[in-house]
This record gives structure tokens, C-alpha cells and sequence, in this order.
């Protein structure tokens, strides 16, 4: 009885720690995703920036725009929206900002796994 017990708890202990390495191995392809959608922009002029906006990859892209067919099931969604520079809060409708936020959402079968914001000045003072 207390062998039966004990690997009874034993094998609940394994499968814990395979459910928590899967989904730590999914955050960490999440927030890589998100980092090459990052790196694709801080490549790009700040002129071309807002045409990233409701930009969906499908499968996902790496740093250098490169489809990444590895990885159907994954999603990254890029949001742009123009900010106030002095108040990075503060969402603003300009065709020509001189403050974006860019936001990734990264998802796998339909599930949120991460996102990352980040953001981005024009350069010309």
C-alpha cells in the first residue's frame, strides 16, 4: 500500500513537470517570435512602420522576414498605433506620428501565448 502510494505520487510529480516544461517550451518560442517581429522593424524605416498595422503572419516570420513553414500552428499579430511623444500613453490618429507603440501578439492554436510592446521614434528632431 505505501509503494503503490508513493509511485502513485511519483508519476503525478512527472507528469506536472511534463505539462510545466511544455508550456515554459511555448512561452519561450512565444516571446522569440515576438523578438524577430522587433528586429524586422528596428531594420526598417520609420517612414514604414505604420504599415505594419493589423498585420497578421501566419505562419510566423523571423528577423528577416523569412516564413517560418516550421510553424503552422503559430500566429503573430503586429498592431502600430500612432502616441503622443511626450506622453507615450496617450493614443493619438496622425498620419505622420512622430511616436508609434508596436505591439505583437503571439498565438498557438488560436491561443494567446505572449505579447511584447515596444516603441519607436522618428529620428529628425
Amino acid at each position: 500500500m505505501i509503494i503503490g502510494t508513493g509511485f502513485v505520487a511519483v508519476l503525478q510529480l512527472l507528469a506536472a513537470g511534463t505539462v510545466a516544461n511544455i508550456d515554459s517550451a511555448e512561452l519561450t518560442t512565444g516571446v522569440n517570435l515576438a523578438r524577430n517581429i522587433r528586429e524586422l522593424t528596428l531594420q526598417k524605416a520609420y517612414s514604414t512602420l505604420p504599415t505594419y498595422n493589423s498585420v497578421n503572419y501566419s505562419p510566423p516570420h523571423d528577423s528577416q522576414g523569412v516564413v517560418l513553414s516550421k510553424l503552422p500552428d503559430w500566429k503573430q499579430s503586429i498592431t502600430v498605433q500612432a502616441v503622443d511623444p511626450n506622453d507615450l500613453v496617450v493614443n493619438q490618429v496622425d498620419s505622420t506620428p512622430a511616436a508609434v507603440r508596436i505591439t505583437v501578439k503571439v498565438s498557438h492554436h488560436d491561443q494567446q501565448v505572449c505579447d511584447l510592446s515596444w516603441y519607436s521614434f522618428e529620428a529628425t528632431p
